[in-house]
């Protein structure tokens, strides 16, 4: 059985702003992989919303509306391991993951690059700011 690479098993009810989970539900990043990569499963419970690809609405013409199917899987690993992230190298490992999921899901390669990108220099001003703000409450 091949990958559901759009998002459009996950048993989701929402508006034009966020995704719900109606039922508690394993997702899965690789459901079959013949060479050995790992499998990993995401536990998503009833209830657990997000907001799908965060493009700025002014770039919606561009690369296509948050919500839109080709972007749900990606974007619910993301949002999800970014949730959970404790250190610089998980968010690495959670844009990678996008970067991935969004090639499977027959993203174009200059929209899934451009998407990626702006989950690194997101990335790397939020772990900055943390960083200051840790050490300046260690100075203070």
């Amino acid at each position: 059985m091949k990958p559901d690479t759009t998002g459009d098993h996950l048993t989701v009810c929402g508006d034009e702003q966020r995704l719900s989970f109606i039922a508690h539900q394993l997702v899965y990043l690789r459901q079959n992989d013949s060479n050995g990569a790992a499998k990993m499963s995401l536990c998503v419970f009833e209830g657990y919303s997000w907001d799908g690809a965060s493009i700025p609405r002014c770039l919606w013409w561009l690369f296509g509306k948050p919500l839109s199917p080709e972007f749900r899987l990606a974007s619910l690993w993301h949002d999800r391991l970014c949730e959970l992230a404790e250190c610089v190298e998980d968010r690495v490992i959670a844009d990678a993951v996008f970067l991935r999921l969004l090639r499977d899901a027959g993203v174009s390669k200059w929209r899934r690059l451009a998407m990626w990108a702006g989950v690194r220099v997101y990335c790397f001003y939020v772990w900055r700011v943390k960083k200051c703000l840790q050490l300046f409450c260690m100075v203070s």
